[in-house]
């Protein structure tokens, strides 16, 4: 399964880095002929693009935790929460077969990461 999932998101992050590549090649940086019109159509290019770099930071970041667990199944350590030891449910490692937190923990991390 996450061998699978590895594949997949090192396909999409290819397309994805293709795509801006290509996208990024057909725009020239000179804003000194551009008419107001034109600005917003860039702002709207611009915003796209840096939507298209966080997706490739979360997909790369996916990979490496997906890395992470493929190194824990070698241990025997896969499966455990990082933070408490514990089993990480089978459930949730079916959802998320690169979890790294039992749910309970994840659910303090991100309760402690929330804006108060």
């Amino acid at each position: 399964m996450l061998l699978e999932l590895r594949q997949k998101l090192t396909s999409n992050i290819g397309h994805l880095q293709e795509g801006a590549l290509k996208t990024a090649g057909d725009k020239s940086n000179d804003l000194s002929d551009v008419t107001a019109e034109h600005m917003a159509e860039r702002g709207s290019d611009n915003f796209a693009q840096s939507l298209m770099v966080r997706i490739l930071q979360d997909c790369d970041a996916e990979v490496c935790d997906i890395n992470l667990a493929l190194e824990k199944i070698e241990q025997g350590a896969y499966g455990k929460c990082e933070n408490c030891s514990r089993p990480i449910s089978a459930k949730r490692l079916k959802a998320l077969p690169f979890a790294r937190l039992c749910i309970e923990c994840r659910q303090q991390e991100e309760r402690r990461s929330a804006p108060a």
